[in-house]
């Protein structure tokens, strides 16, 4: 049961990282440049600007978890010694 709860948080990872990327591509496709620079907020609508700090945001939880997974992995493995 622990794996298959697992391997659905990396699922649903994957599945979030798509539906983000695809709304930047979006962006990248329909960019109109006289609504502002390039990957400015003033040139985004609110689903893409959404889009924009998912990203980031995502990018961080996914670099705490994996800290965090190597922190258990590195206190479990050193208690065994």
């Amino acid at each position: 049961m622990k794996l298959l709860k697992q391997i659905l948080f990396i699922i649903i990872d994957y599945f979030l990282w798509i539906i983000i990327g695809f709304t930047l591509l979006n962006y990248e496709d329909f960019y109109d440049g006289s609504k502002g620079e390039y990957f400015s907020l003033e040139s985004m609508n609110t689903v893409e600007k959404i889009a924009y700090f998912s990203y980031y945001l995502w990018i961080i939880l996914n670099i705490t978890l994996i800290l965090y997974i190597a922190y258990r992995v590195t206190k479990k493995h050193i208690l065994k010694l």
